[in-house]
């Protein structure tokens, strides 16, 4: 279904294709849908879910909402559940967006100013606010660009939850890799940047990623999957890391900074406002 939108005031409004993987999460999901569907601003935008199965309780929410157009079928996994969301899409701008993470307010509407000021670029990384359990902010992560050598060695240092691409990268044929379990996406970037696509950064936060303790990336099979993809080159990995250092000490990644964050938690419907100053780093709890 079509997120709300505000009046248009140009000639060519975007239109947005929002797709989130969705299995066993039914908290995360709907405060993920209401993220997205209170967006305004001079745009259209669909939010397709995939989800693989949830049960009879996921069917009866799917059925009564009419923020999200919802298709229930078996897929390979996450990156698979994308994809198939992806071929689903008509929007002009891609993205997709996990249950467990949302948007901030007004996201959508700086995306489309940025993409209408910068019709050369193809893809677009932006600010992520790292959240707790309770929604309480406790890290904030600048984007720099992603260099293909850094990610090879190391790690993809942006966030999906703040990546939006043009369609034509899709349309061209390049789709994660579905067999893959938590680092497609990594994976999926580092294949774009070596295919000659441009890329830019929005230094604005665009969304929140919540520390579960349960993010695929983290969990041992993700590290695995890492280990093996970019093997064990420890002198590219150290050559690589203090670059991607120094540039984030040049772009002020360092710098802690004041938040004030919406977003929703267990009252739904309404945002619940959290402040915080944080840096990159924070402590377990």
């Amino acid at each position: 279904m079509p997120v709300r939108a505000g009046h248009r005031n140009r000639p060519d409004p975007m239109r947005f294709s929002i797709v989130t993987p969705s299995f066993r999460q039914p908290g995360h999901l709907r405060r993920c849908v209401a993220s997205v569907a209170d967006q305004s601003g001079a745009f259209d935008a669909e939010h397709l879910v995939h989800d693989g199965g949830s049960g009879p309780d996921f069917e009866e929410w799917a059925s009564q909402q009419h923020d999200a157009s919802v298709v229930i079928e078996k897929d390979k996994g996450m990156y698979d559940a994308i994809n198939r969301g992806f071929r689903r899409s008509n929007g002009e701008i891609l993205a997709w967006l996990n249950c467990d993470e949302q948007y901030l307010e007004g996201t959508l509407a700086k995306v489309s100013d940025w993409f209408h000021a910068h019709p050369e670029m193809d893809i677009l990384f932006g600010d992520v606010v790292i959240v707790s359990s309770k929604g309480n902010p406790i890290s904030y992560r600048k984007a720099v660009l992603p260099i293909p050598g850094h990610i090879k060695n190391c790690f993809l240092p942006t966030y999906s939850a703040a990546t939006f691409v043009r369609r034509r990268i899709i349309d061209e044929g390049n789709m994660l890799d579905a067999d893959r379990i938590a680092i497609a996406d990594a994976i999926w970037i580092h294949g774009l940047l070596k295919k000659g696509y441009r890329c830019g950064t929005l230094n604005s936060p665009l969304s929140v990623f919540m520390q579960t303790g349960e993010n695929l990336g983290q969990s041992a099979s993700g590290r695995k999957e890492s280990e093996a993809w970019r093997g064990n080159r420890r002198f590219q990995r150290f050559f690589w890391g203090a670059c991607h250092r120094i540039r984030k000490l040049v772009a002020g990644y360092y710098v802690k900074r004041s938040v004030r964050i919406g977003l929703y938690l267990d009252k739904l419907p309404e945002r619940q406002f959290r402040e915080a100053v944080v840096g990159e780093v924070w402590k377990a709890s």
